[in-house]
């Protein structure tokens, strides 16, 4: 999500070299979960992303014409600084983001050094204790909230991300008691055995179309829809609201809302999550 990088970064490299054990975790930790079965356009999630203040103002005025919008609110972003595991707080659950507003923790790009040289066990003993006193904080007054991991796993490291994530959800891990969403790259899709990475253990996945590279085209859409059917696990979009004025040209975050009504075709589609970064969006969901 991009209030907490307002850049632009290639998020589909990295590490070069696969942890081999990460299939094993995935059978014996969790067994497996069926896939889910569709659900009426309709009956799809209507989010939007909570950085800052100025997105906390956008989320009340755009339930005035959407009530049913549902409140995504960056809770913590956790990085690496040497050899320890730092958390900077993100924004409060206050009454205005509503009961069933979902807690996004976001790994950020300095996690993935870790890759590679710490195991996805070692790494989910890093990780438990500090997601334990953020839900903590998130779940006071409530139930468990539903959790978006953030996390850009470079291409090469998949099998451990998926190993990492089983950790967390295993019976009696932090996660498991909580409805769970990952971060997906359009690149990772390319992987063709995506789908049976991480369908086992989570309950979806958002693609996220901002701050990635990736440039709208018609033909960039089709592979994007195509991509994510093969991977046969409930999916919602993420798109930006803003843009930006790189050196490469100007950004094309916007027209990737055009994709939503036709992503509804899709039996896994669930929604679509809008990333204002300060900008009003509800012009663009009636084009």
């Amino acid at each position: 999500m991009a209030g907490r990088r307002l850049r632009l970064t290639a998020r589909a490299g990295g590490a070069r070299r696969r942890w081999r054990g990460a299939g094993l975790l995935l059978a014996g930790l969790l067994g497996c979960r069926d896939p889910q079965p569709a659900i009426p356009a309709q009956s799809a999630t209507l989010g939007q992303w909570v950085w800052s203040a100025r997105d906390s103002s956008l989320l009340v005025a755009s339930r005035r014409e959407f009530p049913a919008l549902r409140a995504g609110v960056w809770l913590a972003t956790l990085s690496r600084r040497g050899d320890s595991l730092v958390t900077a707080l993100g924004r409060p659950l206050d009454a205005s983001v509503g009961a069933d507003a979902s807690v996004v923790i976001r790994l950020d790009d300095s996690f993935s050094t870790w890759w590679g040289t710490e195991s996805p066990d070692t790494l989910a003993a890093r990780l438990e204790p500090r997601i334990a006193r953020l839900l903590q904080l998130a779940e006071r007054g409530g139930g468990a909230r539903p959790v978006q991991l953030d996390h850009d796993a470079p291409v090469a490291r998949l099998a451990e991300y998926a190993a990492l994530v089983a950790r967390l959800r295993r019976p009696g891990g932090v996660l498991h008691d909580h409805p769970l969403w990952i971060t997906s790259l359009v690149a990772h899709l390319a992987d063709p055995g995506y789908g049976a990475r991480f369908r086992p253990l989570v309950d979806g996945h958002i693609i996220q179309l901002f701050d990635t590279g990736e440039r709208h085209t018609i033909a960039r859409e089709r592979e994007l829809l195509a991509r994510a059917e093969r991977a046969a696990m409930p999916f919602q979009l993420g798109v930006g609201a803003f843009e930006r004025r790189l050196t490469s040209g100007p950004t094309t975050h916007r027209a990737w809302f055009d994709v939503l009504p036709r992503a509804e075709r899709s039996r896994w589609y669930r929604g679509a999550w809008i990333f204002p970064g300060g900008a009003a969006y509800r012009t663009y969901l009636h084009r």
